[in-house]
């Protein structure tokens, strides 16, 4: 075998050596190195490239991507392993070899993360190539393979926009190309790297066997050096051995090593521009390791959704619609995926699938009255009541979808209701079994106990069937408008903040909890109310209620003077307060129906311009006209920045705007009510309380 014919004839030579230099594993292959391209030259080599590049699905995906993906893990590896051991014999270390030393943390993470996190159904159903030299690779390997040749490995984000944007001139990439091209990019560059690597530890392991050459010329037939050198060329390192040797017999001082030369001068005889190429190779190596370790940094800080914007076809095209292109990044997502899937299962491209759904939004559009559905959004097409137009549309039978996606959702609360009642019977059923075991019957009062174990065992009943489907089942997530330079006027909110005036202090305290709202969402078209009564009483009117109102008038009156309105007509933030009543049930005076009270009169104030039920306290109770949404806060509740603008955002979607039944007294489709996610903060050790504990997880 070769590797023992390597080591018999260098006997020196470690085992590392001759597995490094096995001539069995192949010639070392090129790095992924190509001539450096400019913008110009970069567009013309993609349209070119588009055209060449010929691909279709594979019937059982790609087959050659994970094994190859495998393939230079491992070799990788083993060629890093080499490297740092010579590092620690002695050896001189090259930039590329200390590149690698040093970042090869930074490799093992990426290698880490694309082994273990790569979707391989992904991939697998992606366009691969029919043609040499990448054949059944997907298509996106074969543009990443190209982008990392001609920057020789270096990542340009502006570069590859102009280089995929030129591609798509000729031949189009899908939405799900796009979105896997940032992984293929790191995977290309771990083949170039495991390909530098490789080139790395054989040539040190060609110099080394030189070494020991040297060392060991007496008696050394120039006949094993032939073989010698012929194994190492079907390595294809033998120009480093001649090299090392090279320069080990500058200066003869013995028969041997004149032998040595004579030999060397032999089957070398152009050594002086060997040694002048290598060392340019080595300093490209260098270059390149340098370049795709920097890379793999930069690919994971890049914008990707802008790259994709920007060079997805399907969403320039989708970005002509003003419903689309007024939604958020994380909405755009799903209408693509959507359109994405519709497109595989229909057969045709996304562009065809794209507009068509266009076509009928922009004829919708027009048709569309206030209480109808919002035709004008992708999301009544793909996913709500013209789903089926839009698949007949298409050429698809959508009817027959449709009508079992109705039925699923009907049989939903039967099969969830029916789910716990059949194991809350059970679990009562096994108890009575495990305690009654003599096979009697049960008297009366075992009846009565098996009712009672009903309400205990329906309790865990609907625990266990919960958990079960937030686990196993994806949550929806509502569209949602950008709203990127803010809360528009037309979406006009309030924020109020309902509670009850008792101290000087909570007054105060009230005032502070609105100004940290504003100044975590400082939004111009959004005003910030306390909305307030005084604690119950026997009498209508108690002494100090007056003091208390004052101070909050005057906390607020402070907040605005330092935050003043921007239009001028009505301050930021403002008091709502209520007179008391006299409760019959209570046998007290109180603000009517307490806190439920004041938000109900609240919105009826705001929907129907009514008179309003609040005291009159001039500009500081003035409300702006034209507010469409309430955001309401406990006292305790804290509003993270940028939360406003979401929850606003998703209530300001058309498809999610609430369209009331004939009668006007329920909601038939859409939302009239949005209950936010609570989360439960993390907290200073000395604060920490058992309901911490348990609810907001660990904090450092």
């Amino acid at each position: 075998m070769a590797v023992p014919e390597l080591l018999r004839l260098v006997p020196d030579a470690s085992a590392a050596v001759g597995a490094t230099l096995d001539p069995s594993r192949g010639p070392l292959e090129r790095p992924n190195r190509s001539e450096i391209f400019g913008p110009e030259r970069f567009a013309q080599h993609g349209r070119s490239l588009g055209e060449t590049h010929a691909a279709r699905f594979a019937s059982s995906g790609s087959t050659a991507f994970f094994p190859r993906l495998r393939d230079n893990i491992r070799t990788l590896r083993e060629a890093h392993h080499y490297i740092g051991w010579q590092a620690t014999t002695g050896y001189d270390v090259s930039p590329a070899a200390e590149w690698l030393l040093d970042n090869f943390h930074l490799i093992e993470a990426q290698m880490r993360e694309i082994n273990e996190g790569l979707p391989r159904r992904y991939f697998r159903n992606l366009p691969v190539l029919q043609d040499e030299p990448l054949v059944g690779l997907p298509r996106v390997y074969g543009v990443a393979w190209a982008f990392v040749a001609h920057t020789d490995s270096a990542f340009d984000e502006d570069l590859l926009v102009h280089f995929l944007s030129a591609y798509q001139e000729s031949r189009e990439l899908t939405l799900g190309e796009l979105w896997a091209l940032p992984t293929t990019l790191r995977v290309v560059l771990i083949e170039n790297l495991r390909r530098l690597a490789e080139r790395v530890a054989a040539n040190k392991a060609a110099r080394e066997v030189a070494n020991l050459c040297c060392d060991s010329l007496d008696g050394r037939a120039p006949e094993s050096l032939d073989v010698l050198l012929a194994l190492l060329n079907r390595r294809g390192v033998g120009e480093s051995f001649l090299a090392q040797m090279a320069q080990r017999l500058q200066d003869p001082r013995s028969a041997a090593e004149q032998a040595a030369l004579d030999w060397l001068r032999r089957v070398a005889p152009h050594l002086a521009e060997l040694q002048t190429r290598l060392p340019a190779a080595q300093a490209a190596d260098n270059l390149s390791v340098g370049n795709a370790i920097t890379s793999l940094r930069s690919i994971g800080d890049a914008d990707w959704p802008e790259i994709v914007s920007q060079t997805s076809v399907l969403t320039r095209l989708m970005l002509g619609s003003p419903a689309f292109a007024a939604e958020r990044d994380d909405t755009r997502d799903l209408t693509l995926h959507a359109i994405e899937r519709l497109a595989r299962k229909s057969g045709k491209s996304e562009r065809n699938v794209a507009e068509t759904l266009l076509a009928l939004m922009h004829g919708a559009a027009d048709e569309t009255t206030p209480g109808d559905e919002p035709k004008g959004v992708a999301g009544y097409w793909l996913l709500g009541a013209g789903q089926t137009a839009l698949m007949l549309a298409l050429g698809m039978p959508g009817s027959k979808a449709r009508r079992h996606q109705r039925r699923l959702r009907r049989a939903a609360l039967p099969i969830y209701l029916g789910a716990i009642a059949v194991l809350s019977l059970s679990i009562v059923a096994w108890l009575l079994l495990r305690h009654s075991g003599d096979g009697t019957t049960l008297s009366w009062l075992g009846w009565i106990a098996a009712a009672l174990m009903i309400f205990p065992a329906s309790e865990t009943a609907v625990a266990l069937i919960n958990r079960l489907i937030s686990e196993s089942s994806r949550p929806s997530r509502l569209p949602r408008l950008a709203l990127a330079s803010g809360i528009a006027p037309e979406h006009r909110a309030m924020v109020v903040v309902p509670a009850m005036l008792t101290t000087p202090e909570s007054a105060t305290g009230l005032a502070h909890q609105l100004q940290l709202h504003y100044l975590a969402n400082p939004e111009k078209n959004v005003q910030f109310a306390l909305l307030s009564d005084w604690a119950d009483a026997a009498t209508e009117h108690a002494p100090g209620d007056h003091e208390l109102l004052d101070e909050a008038v005057r906390a607020i009156d402070r907040l605005n003077a330092l935050y003043p309105g921007e239009d001028g007509k009505a301050p930021r933030f403002i008091v709502l307060h209520r007179e008391r009543r006299y409760s019959e049930s209570e046998r007290c005076w109180l603000g009517w129906e307490r806190k439920r009270g004041k938000l109900e009169q609240l919105l009826r104030m705001l929907a129907e311009d009514s008179t309003s039920p609040f005291i009159d306290l001039g500009n500081a109770a003035r409300v702006t006209p034209g507010v469409r949404y309430v955001l309401t806060l406990d006292s305790d509740t804290r509003l993270p920045p940028g939360r406003l603008r979401d929850l606003v955002g998703i209530a300001a979607h058309p498809h999610n705007r609430p369209r009331l039944s004939r009668d006007g007294r329920r909601v038939e489709r859409g939302y009239a009510i949005l209950q936010p996610h609570v989360a439960t903060p993390l907290c200073a050790p000395e604060d920490v309380t058992l309901y911490h504990w348990l609810f907001s997880g660990q904090s450092g």
